[in-house]
């Protein structure tokens, strides 16, 4: 016969049964996310101010655009232009750089001697005496032209040296040649066979202007560039010396 149940054991089971009835705690709720991966990885864009933060989390900085460069000053400098009768005198090439110059309030001193070459400009004291007397901030060397029809250019690499040096720390740029074509009766002047190069090659300190490719009209001697040619010619250099004021808009 069973035994009859005490108060405290049906006291007990009750407190089992209703602990194996209470219902299983709900799993937590995620927290809320502003964006959500999809399978491929790839991050959906959100809408309003939170989609900028996510786009913008983890990128690379855009990078700030470079204000256009201010063209430099030429007012109050002198500019020493030397060499041979291509410089012009007072007309052609240095005529035409005269106007460019004076424009932007730079002072042009000019020195020409008429068949000057690489040697004998090199061998006299003249540029050491231009520059002791005006002191120009920039130089501007026309030479080579007298010197196209040399069959030994190279010989002449010594003289380029040494012209370059005597102008020292100053600016200085060297503009070349023009072609010289064979023209009857013409003198020394004849088809360039390497002097441009040489003079690029040693040009050192000074910047080189290649000048052998233009086509520039000459005058009734054949040589030399009439004044609307001298003006192409100084166009084409200006575009060199002074590249910021030729930005494209």
């Amino acid at each position: 016969m069973a035994r009859p149940l005490t108060v405290a054991s049906l006291a007990v089971l009750a407190l089992v049964s209703g602990c194996s009835r209470r219902a299983e705690p709900a799993p937590p709720t995620p927290k809320e996310s502003s964006s959500v991966t999809t399978l491929s990885g790839a991050v959906p864009a959100a809408s309003g101010s939170g989609a900028a933060a996510a786009e913008g989390a983890g990128a690379a900085p855009a990078a700030t655009a470079e204000a256009a460069p201010v063209p430099r000053s030429l007012a109050g400098k002198k500019v020493l232009h030397v060499g041979d009768s291509m410089v012009g005198g007072t007309f052609g090439l240095t005529r035409a750089l005269e106007a460019k110059l004076s424009a932007e309030g730079a002072k042009l001193v000019r020195h020409t001697t008429v068949s000057e070459s690489l040697v004998s400009f090199d061998k006299t004291p003249t540029l050491r005496d231009l520059l002791r007397t005006h002191d120009p901030d920039i130089v501007v060397i026309t030479l080579g032209a007298n010197d196209a029809n040399v069959p030994y250019p190279e010989a002449y690499a010594r003289n380029v040296d040494n012209i370059v040096r005597r102008v020292g720390d100053r600016e200085c740029w060297w503009i070349g040649p023009p072609s010289i074509k064979n023209v009857p009766g013409a003198g020394p002047s004849g088809a360039d066979m390497g002097i441009v190069g040489v003079i690029e090659a040693h040009a050192g300190g000074c910047r080189f202007f290649d000048s052998s490719k233009l086509e520039l009209e000459r005058t009734s001697d054949g040589i030399h560039p009439n004044d609307r040619a001298a003006a192409k010619w100084a166009d084409a250099f200006w575009q060199v010396f002074r590249p910021e004021t030729h930005a494209e808009p």
